[in-house]
């Protein structure tokens, strides 16, 4: 998630664990350590642009790796600013519990987190969060300054339990959401699924993007799920898979190119598709700029005559009002206009 949040669970959980003396130490500490892991973002090339995909929730967002950072970041607060006056091991354990906090709150968003290096190069994405959400962030932030402010762990423990229910409704929603992708499925007589995922929209609960797969053909829609409310359905469209066959058919596999297209199918998560409105881009089909498109928010540009260069990264983004009016309508379950 966003850098806020992720200091700030991971200051909250350190909280948690102090006592109301060191209760302003362990915030500090955990913040600190709590961020830490996003250090992998400086990992990056000029001229390959899928490096720093490939290396962001990398290995230090492992859980093994966790610890380590912990402790480097402890050992730096002690060695910068407190040499002689504080204990190593009075904030090592503040240090460890706040970077462990990191890699497994970016395991519930659906971006995909390498979690279990060097056992294993699954990413994870539990799917029950938005990469940025107002409504998870702001109690937490607030509690956790109300801790510092009073030295109380207890507004630090009141917004862990607000935060873990938090959570739990998003599993409840990605249930919901892929219920009803399920039902959506076979009204429309789509009975062999071979892939299928239910993702939170931006910065909410409520609107879901939902993707299927039957046979080579991905199909897009979106769903508005407000508690104890009908389901609202916006109808999306389809397009087709970007298969192993049809890269081996473009590009070499020891072709420069050829590389680029695995290692953002390995990011995409296996969600890959030609861009109807660009045939040369490569889209992400898991995110878009509205939850009931195909345009992709991102993608790599495939050009044929130059399989020996790597990849041009591409965005697509809109930021008006209009756009954000439209998607506002999705969230509040009004119909919109396609």
């Amino acid at each position: 998630m966003d850098p806020l949040t992720q200091a700030t669970l991971g200051a909250a959980v350190a909280a948690v664990f102090s006592s109301r003396d060191c209760v302003r130490r362990a915030i500090i500490v955990g913040a600190l350590a709590g961020a830490a892991p996003d250090v992998d973002v400086f990992i990056r090339s000029e001229t390959d642009p899928m490096l720093a995909l490939e290396y962001h929730r990398h290995f230090t967002h492992a859980i093994l790796f966790a610890p380590v950072i912990g402790l480097i970041v402890a050992a730096l607060y002690k060695g910068l600013f407190f040499w002689k006056k504080i204990q190593f091991l009075k904030i090592a354990p503040f240090a460890v519990v706040g970077a462990l906090t990191h890699g497994l709150l970016d395991a519930c968003t659906s971006y995909g987190t390498l979690l279990y290096l060097p056992f294993s190069k699954h990413r994870e994405s539990w799917d029950i969060i938005s990469i940025i959400d107002p409504i998870f962030t702001i109690p937490l932030v607030v509690m956790t300054i109300c801790a510092f402010r009073f030295r109380k762990p207890l507004f630090a423990k009141s917004v862990i339990g607000f935060c873990l229910l938090y959570l739990c409704f998003g599993v409840y929603q990605r249930e919901r959401a892929q219920d009803f992708a399920e039902a959506l499925a076979l009204q429309r007589g789509h009975t062999e699924i071979s892939q299928l995922t239910a993702r939170p929209s931006f910065a909410n609960t409520i609107l879901w993007r939902i993707v299927y797969r039957v046979e080579d053909r991905y199909f897009v829609d979106a769903v508005q799920l407000q508690p104890f409310s009908t389901p609202v359905h916006y109808v999306g469209s389809s397009v087709d898979a970007f298969t192993v066959e049809d890269r081996q058919d473009l590009f070499d596999s020891e072709a420069l190119l050829g590389v680029d297209i695995e290692r953002f199918r390995f990011f995409s998560q296996g969600y890959l598709y030609r861009y109807p409105g660009d045939e040369q881009v490569l889209g992400d089909l898991r995110y878009a700029m509205f939850p009931d498109s195909i345009q992709p928010l991102w993608g790599i540009r495939v050009d044929s005559g130059q399989s020996d260069a790597h990849t041009e990264f591409v965005y697509y983004r809109d930021a008006s009002k209009s756009a954000f009016g439209r998607f506002w309508k999705m969230i509040q379950g009004k119909p919109v206009d396609y």
